[in-house]
């Protein structure tokens, strides 16, 4: 602590020693090097800016702004104000507390057009602005969807009349901006049909139409049928299932032979006909009994008269003569059993899904490796092309009976374009990386050009008046400092001689005649 406390003395007694000119320097100069590291200091705690929002409107864009600026926080703004960034530790941050706010409310007006209603407003201008709040209302329920950038919605409501019995059916027109490389499913351009449908009063879904900024229908009277609708759905759902051969195949090889070493592509033949069969099989061998009637009759006593009539009846000897067997008792018993059989008959009911297999053809290429040293391209050798087949036809389920293809080949493939990015992405990482040692590179070089060129050189100033001072601990009497200055007086007298006889010795051997006149004429003077 003495240390200290005598370096700062000292330094302060030096700095009393100095002109006034030299203590202006020397201020301006201790200045300078304050200045220069709180600028240091904060260029290297400069924030990192990300992107807050993008795309704004003026309005939106503007509030936004004057938000952040009483939350003290300095934006960036690019792109014509359109964009705004922010310091990258408060993005997200920011993002909830200004959704908490409604904010950014986009281009379209909602409800809030009725928070001041000026007074003389005509019905024409009321219903005008609910017709407005009304699609921006839609449009921003549409915006909320994941899927969807932007959206605006126009609509077409009819004006009633008691007059006309049958009122004109209002229309719906949403054109939806998505963002890349998302796309609607069939669902979901259907739940967008119906939101619309259901919050505007007389507006049915056929009425609705669904456009992108490309102009593609996506929905509508207008747009496709509903074969065309199917056919889009079918195409999908096979597209869907390639994708998911090809990336079963992809991950499979890819896990033993190393990642982008593999390009599948898989053509599946699907079989959309929709079959319901009916049939009905009879076992006429397996009989089972449905009913059975059973009847008996009994009959006792004597037999009544009777024979055939007619002539042949009444001759002699005739059959059943009248008077034959009169008065004879009789006795007859008569059963009848009846069975009726139903055959075993099997009802099958069957509908065929729709979307199975018919047949598949697969193209899978797989690159070499490189080996050897240096390295080089070694292409496969039959036995692991092989196992690789076996492999894609595992993966796809090959039928053989359903006549799949499969193409497995050995190609090498052309790396320069990824190499090239490769390169250009290190090249750039590189040059970042420098940029950042560098910087911090050149501020340790600033503190070591002033810690040995400025301050190391103060240290020693103060620490040798220090020492001085501390050697010589006595004061010094009047005599001692009038003998200081004049021993001070004489040496510089005896240097200022030197450096007078030095410049006449050098006077004399450039010119000896004239220096030799010279000294003739001083003679001449004394004497």
């Amino acid at each position: 602590m003495e240390k200290i406390l005598q370096f700062f003395q000292g330094l302060g007694q030096r700095f009393q020693e100095l002109t006034p000119t030299n203590k202006a320097v020397a201020l301006g100069l201790v200045a300078l090097i304050m200045g220069s590291f709180m600028a240091m200091a904060l260029w290297l705690q400069e924030p990192d800016y990300q992107l807050l929002y993008a795309n704004l409107s003026e309005e939106d864009a503007g509030t936004i702004f004057e938000q952040l600026k009483t939350q003290n926080i300095e934006p960036q703004l690019t792109h014509n104000g359109t964009s705004i960034h922010v310091p990258s530790h408060m993005v997200h941050e920011l993002r909830l507390k200004l959704a908490s706010q409604g904010l950014p409310k986009g281009n379209e007006v909602g409800l809030e057009l009725f928070e001041e209603m000026p007074l003389g407003m005509t019905e024409f201008i009321q219903k005008l602005n609910f017709q407005r709040a009304l699609q921006g209302e839609l449009a921003r329920t549409i915006t909320t969807l994941d899927i969807v950038d932007m959206a605006r919605v126009h609509l077409v409501i009819p004006k009633d009349d008691v007059f006309i019995k049958e009122q004109k059916k209002g229309k719906a027109s949403v054109m939806l901006k998505l963002r890349a490389g998302r796309s609607l499913t069939e669902s979901q351009v259907q739940g967008i049909v119906h939101l619309v449908s259901s919050s505007v009063e007389g507006v049915d879904t056929k009425n609705v139409v669904l456009v992108d900024f490309k102009g593609n229908i996506l929905s509508g009277s207008q747009g496709a049928a509903e074969g065309a609708i199917l056919t889009a759905t079918n195409y999908k759902h096979k597209r869907r299932v390639e994708q998911q051969l090809e990336q079963s195949i992809i991950r499979m090889l890819e896990d033993a032979l190393g990642p982008d070493k593999v390009i599948a592509r898989v053509t599946a033949d699907l079989n959309f006909d929709k079959v319901e069969k009916t049939e009905e099989i009879f076992d006429p061998d397996s009989q089972v009994v449905r009913s059975e009637q059973a009847s008996n009759e009994s009959v006792t006593g004597a037999v009544p008269p009777g024979g055939t009539p007619g002539v042949e009846s009444l001759l002699p000897g005739a059959d059943g003569q009248a008077g034959e067997g009169l008065g004879q008792p009789a006795k007859r018993n008569n059963e009848k059993t009846t069975f009726n059989y139903e055959i075993n008959k099997v009802v099958k009911h069957t509908t065929q899904p729709t979307g199975s297999v018919r047949k598949l053809s697969v193209a899978v290429m797989v690159d070499g490796q490189m080996a050897g040293d240096p390295p080089a391209y070694q292409p496969r050798t039959p036995e692991e092309m092989s196992q690789l087949e076996a492999i894609v036809k595992s993966a796809v389920g090959y039928d053989e009976k359903r006549g799949d293809l499969i193409k497995l080949e050995n190609v090498e493939f052309d790396r320069t374009l990824e190499l090239e990015q490769a390169a250009q992405l290190e090249q750039e990482e590189l040059i970042h990386q420098g940029v950042e040692i560098g910087k911090y590179l050149f501020v340790a070089i600033i503190v070591l050009f002033f810690l040995f060129r400025v301050i190391r050189p103060l240290v020693n100033w103060v620490t040798t008046s220090v020492e001085v001072v501390e050697e010589d601990s006595h004061l010094p009497t009047p005599e001692e400092i009038e003998a200081a200055e004049e021993e001070k007086r004489l040496a510089r007298m005896t240097q200022q001689n030197l450096e007078v006889r030095k410049a006449v010795n050098d006077f004399v051997d450039n010119d000896p005649k004239y220096a030799a006149g010279v000294l003739r004429k001083w003679l001449r003077e004394r004497a």
